[in-house]
């Protein structure tokens, strides 16, 4: 005969599958996504609820066929069956945060979870009922296995599921039910097992003692339930919105390390980006990384072109010229914008080959013109090339190095690149010494000015003197080809011009007090110096103070100064109202040489030294000397020949009735033995050219 399910027990049964199954679902969820940082308190919770989840809905599902039958519950076996239901949780808490793996390892887990269930199912049924082995129906038996084994396999895919992705309440719900559908029918199919070849035992009537007992069981049951299931939904929403919020803090943080390491004109990184990447790529050096390069890029006349098209025209030059310099750059190597119109990026194992052709290619589409507007305009670029060892990396120093190339490539005429050397250092270090000696060197009276005669060649008389600048340096001899660029650049040429022209003026004042003839006093001006819009009227102020007439002070400027024509036009004129004299030094060695002559009014024209270098034995080089000394002439200027060194010199450009200067008459002097000089030609201008004076 077989046992038959009470009705009234049936519907109890299968609300506590689903409720166990829901919350089996609901705590391997929470267990599987939580892992590590799960509580050990509420790992034994877990196990507690799953545990009894498991063991009281198998007593119930028996309960559910023994209703109106009489037995004798055996309270050991059921309490090993409760024992074993909670190890079945304990392996199930243990295996879900592993994942399930291979599939052999998944049989293994499918076959001991099935084993266990079966185990609880039967101490549960030999605690409640006495069981007989050899009552076992071998269908029912078989039946009963393969569901055992389908509900542990489903249970397990379900766990990868919801591993891979968030479930919602509603799957869960309809997991659960199906589920408990399986597992009620499943205690029904391992009773039928046992008894469905047996005698009943005896009828004790309405078995309102065991539904009291299957209730008051699925009641605390619930109870466990409900609370581990709730325990578990409460960390479950919390997890989500700490995930929730942790997403948006990462979110912000990207954007804002965006914001933080983006040129947000260009778009390119900015400093901070690449100091941190430079980093990050030491750091993470390997033994593949033998070197890093760095080139530093800025544009020759960006200010010019801010000045022409205004500030918005030069961001919009920037932004295009910054795409193409992406363009020719390989993709492995990233553009940053270190400062203003300054550019940088670091190329890993760099050859001096790979980086000059770099920097050859960017010298290339930076010469092409870019179209603003209506206007198309161009700015040439100057790059700055170091590159270090990895192992010998300094990366302060290799920034300073290619700051350093950037500048020799900018004082070589722009346009160009340079590689740090030893030598650029030598000489950065030499600069930085001439500059800081520079700060005191009016301070401590370590200038002089000495002067060399020029002689007027036809009379022998001397007419003039060049008043230049020397230096009795604590670094020992350094010449003005040396110090005036570095004066220049640091600032101090203005103090410096303006000592130079007073001392110049004092001298010739002393002089015409010793009743001397009266001679000029050409005194050499920095483009710096004579661009001052005030250099005018401090030169009045040094004439009125000295009390010498400005038609005896001459001032000598280079051709290059010409080359904004119309600002230095202004500056000339605003001298020749003074009455100063104005002389245009080493004529003919720029391109800029007739332009300047034939836009501007000047009084003398000094030809270089190099164009007499060449005249003797060269018709072709007399020919262009004289015709820079036939237009000199024809344009009303007097014409000065530096650097005559021989009496052949000097007996050619006599012939050109001209002024004479160079080593032939006399070496630059103090003002001391520079006299000394003077008087020697006032007492033999006769012997002039028979031999030069020796001091």
């Amino acid at each position: 005969m077989a046992m038959f399910p009470h009705i009234s027990l049936i519907f109890l049964s299968s609300i506590v599958s689903i409720a166990t199954s829901y919350t089996v679902l609901i705590l391997i969820e929470y267990i599987s996504r939580r892992k590590k940082a799960i509580h050990s308190r509420s790992k034994v919770l877990a196990i507690l609820a799953l545990g009894s989840g498991f063991f009281g809905m198998q007593v119930i599902g028996i309960l559910t066929f023994a209703a109106e039958y009489r037995f004798t519950p055996r309270f050991e076996l059921l309490a090993l069956g409760l024992v074993t239901a909670c190890l079945l949780a304990a392996y199930i808490v243990k295996i879900i945060p592993k994942g399930i793996g291979s599939r052999s390892e998944m049989t293994k887990r499918i076959i001991l979870s099935a084993f266990l269930v079966k185990a609880v199912h039967f101490l549960g049924l030999s605690g409640i009922l006495s069981v007989r082995f050899s009552a076992i129906s071998a269908s029912y038996y078989l039946l009963s296995a393969i569901m055992v084994l389908g509900v542990t396999y489903f249970g397990f895919r379900f766990v990868q599921q919801s591993n891979a992705k968030q479930v919602t309440e509603r799957q869960r719900l309809i997991n659960a039910a199906i589920m408990g559908a399986v597992l009620t029918l499943l205690h029904y199919t391992s009773t039928n097992t046992f008894y469905s070849n047996m005698a009943l035992p005896p009828v004790v009537g309405d078995g309102l003692w065991v539904i009291s007992t299957a209730v008051f069981v699925a009641l605390i049951v619930s109870l466990l339930l409900v609370f581990a299931a709730n325990l578990a939904l409460v960390d479950l929403h919390a997890l989500e919105t700490e995930t929730g919020l942790l997403q948006q803090v990462k979110a912000s943080e990207n954007r804002f390390r965006t914001l933080a390491y983006t040129d947000q004109l260009t778009g390119v990184p900015n400093r901070h980006w690449f100091f941190a990447h430079l980093r990050e790529v030491l750091d993470s050096a390997d033994g593949n990384l033998k070197t890093i390069g760095v080139v530093l890029l800025d544009f020759d006349d960006f200010k010019s072109i801010n000045e022409l098209i205004g500030q918005d025209g030069g961001d919009e030059f920037l932004k295009k010229i910054v795409e193409r310099l992406k363009a020719v750059l390989p993709e492995s190597i990233t553009l940053a914008r270190l400062s203003g119109d300054e550019f940088i990026f670091a190329v890993e194992n760099a050859k001096k080959a790979d980086l000059e052709q770099l920097c050859q290619n960017i010298l290339l589409v930076a010469e092409e013109p870019v179209h603003i507007g209506e206007r198309s305009v161009s700015s040439g670029v100057s790059l700055g090339i170091s590159c270090q060892e990895v192992r010998e990396l300094n990366e302060e120093n290799l920034i300073k190095q290619a700051d350093l190339a950037l500048f020799m490539a900018k004082s070589a005429g722009k346009e160009s690149y340079r590689f740090f050397s030893p030598e650029l250092l030598d000489s950065s270090i030499r600069k930085q010494e001439i500059t800081s000696a520079l700060q005191q060197a009016l301070v401590n009276g370590e200038f002089s000015v000495h002067y060399q005669p020029q002689i007027e060649l036809v009379s022998g008389r001397v007419i003039g003197f060049e008043a230049l600048l020397r230096w009795n340096s604590t670094l020992g001899a350094v010449p003005p080809s040396e110090f005036i660029p570095v004066a220049e650049e640091c600032g101090a040429i203005h103090s410096i011009g303006e000592w130079v022209l007073r001392e110049a003026c004092q001298q010739l004042k002393a002089w015409r007090k010793e009743g001397r003839p009266d001679v000029h006093v050409s005194v050499n001006v920095s483009a710096k110096q004579f661009l001052d819009p005030k250099f005018a009227e401090k030169v009045s102020s040094i004439l009125i103070a000295t009390d010498v007439p400005a038609r005896c002070v001459e001032i000598e400027i280079t051709e290059s100064v010409m080359i904004d024509l119309d600002t230095a036009a202004g500056l000339v004129e605003e001298l020749q109202d003074i009455g100063v004299k104005l002389a245009i030094d080493d004529f003919g060695t720029g391109y800029s040489s007739l332009n300047a002559v034939k836009n501007i009014q000047i009084d003398t024209l000094k030809i270089d030294k190099s164009l007499v270098d060449e005249v003797l034995g060269s018709d072709r080089s007399m020919a262009i000397l004289a015709t820079i000394i036939e237009l000199g002439k024809n344009l009303g200027a007097d014409v000065v020949v530096e650097g005559l060194e021989t009496l052949e010199q000097v007996n050619l450009m006599k012939q050109y009735e001209i002024i004479g200067q160079g080593y032939y008459f006399s070496r630059p002097l103090p003002a001391d033995k520079a006299v000394r000089v003077w008087d020697k030609y006032l007492e033999q201008p006769d012997g002039l050219f028979h031999a030069p004076i020796l001091y």
